[in-house]
């Protein structure tokens, strides 16, 4: 909701706005010059990215202590998103010569950016990663996170015996994830159980299944023994480790050298070349075991 603001108010505004890189050309923009009607009293700004969209217009995100807000003028209209960091699944750059090009991927929509200010673009980046590595839960009443106790999962109770014994004998599976537009994509990985029955992938974050998972949390593995009739499915949910103990140890488990038909060989996902490397951290909300020779 808009608010009269003071002149105080707006000199803040405007001087936090310089010091996350917007120009004097930045801040003669409409979107500029409307965001002190938009911010709170108590509102600080944390980064601000602004150029062309897809339809070359002109945008703005402004990344505050609360929220995510995109602000796109056009000729006789402003339109204006909110979001909150529960939403924001990622963002990554691109920089070619002189202009960088921004994405910030939601659960509601991709935002894209072209011509962005470098310095403003490694502002907001380091900004919004540094909201989405908070772990904080979104408190509706005073609008902020508030801090969890604890940054680490808690143990899941895995209650099918032959299920977990069967996943945790394999190290193979089907990882099935759901792009933006709903379609299916299918990816042959290797998968680490740890002591607590979390199952972690290791990807590159410019993948098909990191940037489905970006999107849709739900996912799902399929597990088979060739040479018999035994399979297990999973269903679960699907997160970003950020936990760098836990990343590092994950990496020096599954970075090794495996057996492929007699011969050793890395696991493909070091010859990827799509991005760094992620952990992907699933927590299984069903099994479902068969061994059809068993009728």
């Amino acid at each position: 909701m808009n608010i009269t603001p003071s002149d105080a108010h707006i000199l803040r505004v405007t001087e936090e706005l310089k010091s996350v890189g917007v120009t004097r050309h930045g801040l003669a923009k409409t979107v500029s010059r409307k965001l002190p009607s938009i911010l709170h009293e108590d509102e600080h700004i944390g980064g601000v990215i602004y150029g062309r969209i897809n339809n070359n217009k002109f945008a703005m995100l402004v990344a505050t202590d609360r929220r995510v807000i995109y602000l796109n003028h056009q000729l006789f209209f402003m339109t204006t998103d909110e979001l909150t960091y529960d939403v924001v699944s990622g963002v990554r750059s691109s920089t070619v010569g002189p202009f960088t090009s921004v994405v910030l991927h939601t659960r509601v929509a991709d935002y894209s950016f072209r011509y962005v200010n470098a310095k403003c673009a490694e502002i907001f980046i380091k900004f919004i990663e540094t909201k989405r590595l908070e772990k904080g839960t979104y408190d509706q009443t005073s609008g902020r996170y508030q801090e969890e106790t604890s940054t680490l999962p808690t143990f899941q109770n895995i209650t099918d015996k032959k299920a977990g014994l069967f996943l945790k004998k394999h190290d193979l599976a089907v990882f099935s994830t759901v792009d933006r537009t709903g379609n299916v994509h299918g990816a042959v990985v290797h998968y680490l159980v740890d002591q607590n029955n979390f199952i972690y992938i290791l990807t590159k974050s410019d993948t098909g299944k990191a940037r489905n998972v970006y999107a849709h949390s739900q996912v799902a593995l399929t597990i088979h023994e060739p040479g018999t009739l035994q399979t297990l499915q999973i269903q679960g949910i699907a997160e970003i480790e950020t936990n760098q103990k836990m990343k590092d140890s994950i990496f020096e488990q599954m970075v090794q050298s495996r057996i492929y038909k007699d011969k050793t060989y890395m696991p493909p996902v070091t010859k990827l070349q799509e991005g760094s490397f992620i952990i992907i951290r699933i927590s299984a909300s069903h099994m479902s075991y068969h061994d059809y020779a068993k009728g």
